[in-house]
């Protein structure tokens, strides 16, 4: 059995539960060729992502106007809605760590970044309907992390207080959501980006490994 620490735990997507910079990368690279842009490595990708689809675009066209970006997101929203689950899958030891998870009675929450449908989506897709009370991505009137609101309304809809609840993701955005929320925060080192940025961010837990998890 799990020595039950948590009420709840609030999971990152991209770079926690799964890989997906290649078809992130992939998608972002359509958009810009059709748009007269130059293209990035797959590895350039690991620090653009994290901060939503404007913030990639931006950074991936070097600052466009407003017009460009939303004319090159909107081409990579298309493509890669069509195409996120290409090459897109769980890290090692996921699976078999939220099954472990779900039995010892701990809540789950996805709360990420990307779009929402994208995430229901890829969620869906590779771990099914019954692991998580709620994936939450962005949507029109919804604040992106690090604002604390989505992660705390999630808790709220079960009766976890954050102080009994740990966020797990691999970036800056992740630990600074989870400290502004109120909750500990563990940085997930097989990710995208790695330890220097989850330490200077404030992580509470450094894990190498999804089963390190069960051992908090």
């Amino acid at each position: 059995m799990i020595k039950q620490k948590w009420d709840a735990i609030v999971l990152d997507l991209d770079g926690t539960l799964v890989d997906t910079l290649q078809d992130i990368a992939n998608a972002a690279n359509a958009a810009l060729k059709n748009n007269g842009f130059k293209m990035w490595t797959v590895e350039q990708y690991r620090y653009m992502v994290g901060n939503g689809v404007r913030k990639l675009i931006e950074r991936a066209t070097g600052g466009a106007d407003t017009d460009t970006i939303e004319r090159v997101m909107a081409d990579y929203n298309s493509i890669y809605s069509r195409d996120c689950l290409k090459f897109t899958a769980p890290y090692d030891k996921i699976p078999e760590t939220l099954i472990k998870l779900k039995e010892s009675g701990i809540y789950m929450f996805v709360v990420t970044n990307k779009p929402d449908a994208q995430a229901k989506k890829i969620v869906s897709h590779l771990f099914g309907e019954t692991f998580f009370q709620g994936v939450y991505g962005t949507q029109t009137g919804r604040k992106n992390k690090p604002d604390p609101t989505v992660t705390l309304n999630a808790l709220a809809s079960v009766g976890c207080k954050p102080d009994r609840s740990l966020f797990v993701g691999d970036s800056d955005v992740d630990m600074y959501t989870a400290a502004n929320a109120g909750l500990k925060g563990a940085g997930a080192l097989w990710g995208f980006r790695g330890r220097e940025e989850l330490m200077a961010a404030g992580a509470d837990y450094l894990l190498e490994s999804p089963a390190q998890i069960l051992h908090l």
